[in-house]
């Protein structure tokens, strides 16, 4: 299960944190076979006519997806498509791609085959990013167990159900959706049987199923068995402090080394988890138990600062401060309910 009492963040001059819009970018990573116009290209965009224009077909995967995708309401604003050769691995290929183009966070392939999935997912795990993968092949789930990659399981891959299911959900601010009960548009029920069904769920997978004429989404996990908006929400948290505190090194002549320039780094810390707990990232208080895991009383997280007295004359000589340390309670979702009743007659 992701950690979010455990986020080391790293600050470097070189880092860029991903940014919000950045969030909502998802990556179609497709293929061309040598001497195609499109081969190597990285680019993004924000209506299907303008992939036909760059040379796409409307009947390249690469649109299918895109067009996917578009269908929903909301939909992302763009979509990244980048089409590597075809003879370059996925994983290599999007190790190339990052170091110029990074600022996109869900990532979708255009193979269907449980190789190609476990490739991209391998690689979304190294590099924090989310790979939402779809096969027909139930099998695809067998020794998976990663936190960064979602199987989507459907009769009809080929359809591309799980664009659909990025498009309606990766445009949402996070913290404010779930990816179970989604309905995307243009979107079939699978056909599997219950047994199916339940070997699918064993295997941390998800399907879209229909009950009472509506198609959705279940379960909205990761093959690691930990749930998408959870994982979403423990990169945003990364990323948006991460950004504060080399933000506030930028803009201040020097922080201190005592503890007026460590009480800035509180402050700092604490805006970045008050903007997360309005956005729904960082569950309320609201009963007496809550306010136990708040030190602030407002929303369910805690910050740990050292006094200077607390730090070793090494870690001082060395501008260090070890030591800083928060927890946080994710505001989570309603994904099951048990309601017990009486009928009298």
């Amino acid at each position: 299960m992701a950690d979010l009492n455990d986020i080391v963040i790293n600050i470097s001059m070189l880092t860029k944190a991903l940014s919000v819009q950045g969030f909502a970018l998802p990556l179609i990573l497709g293929s061309k076979v040598d001497g195609n116009v499109l081969q190597g290209v990285y680019a993004e965009y924000a209506e299907l006519s303008e992939m036909t224009e760059a040379g796409f077909l409307t009947t390249d995967s690469e649109y299918k997806m895109a067009a996917m995708m578009f269908a929903q309401s909301p939909c992302p604003e763009t979509i990244a498509v980048y089409c590597r050769d075809s003879e370059v691995a996925i994983d290599t290929a999007l190790a190339a791609l990052i170091v110029n183009h990074n600022d996109w966070y869900a990532l979708l392939i255009t193979e269907r085959d449980a190789t190609s999935l476990a490739l991209a997912g391998t690689w979304a795990l190294s590099n924090e990013k989310i790979f939402i993968g779809c096969s027909s092949a139930i099998t695809a789930l067998t020794g998976r167990n990663n936190n960064r990659e979602a199987y989507l399981i459907h009769d009809k891959a080929a359809d591309y159900p799980e664009a659909a299911w990025v498009g309606m959900c990766l445009p949402k601010d996070i913290g404010s959706i779930t990816w179970k009960w989604k309905c995307p548009t243009g979107v079939s029920a699978s056909s599997f049987t219950t047994t199916e069904l339940n070997q699918i769920r064993t295997g941390h997978g998800q399907t879209f199923s229909k009950r009472s004429g509506v198609v959705y989404s279940n379960e909205g996990i990761t093959t690691g068995g930990e749930y998408i908006d959870n994982m979403m929400s423990r990169d945003y948290v990364k990323a948006r402090l991460g950004e504060a505190l080399f933000n506030l090194q930028i803009k201040n002549d020097k922080i201190p080394f005592d503890n007026t320039g460590f009480a800035m780094i509180e402050s700092t810390m604490r805006e970045v988890f008050k903007d997360c707990g309005e956005n729904g990232i960082i569950a309320k208080v609201v009963t007496e138990d809550d306010a136990e895991l708040s030190d602030e009383g407002v929303y369910m997280y805690k910050i740990t600062i050292p006094e200077r007295s607390d730090i070793s004359a090494t870690d001082r000589a060395a501008r260090n401060i070890p030591g800083i340390k928060f927890s946080l309670t994710v505001a989570g979702a309603v994904h099951n309910m048990t309601v017990n009743g009486t009928i009298e007659v």
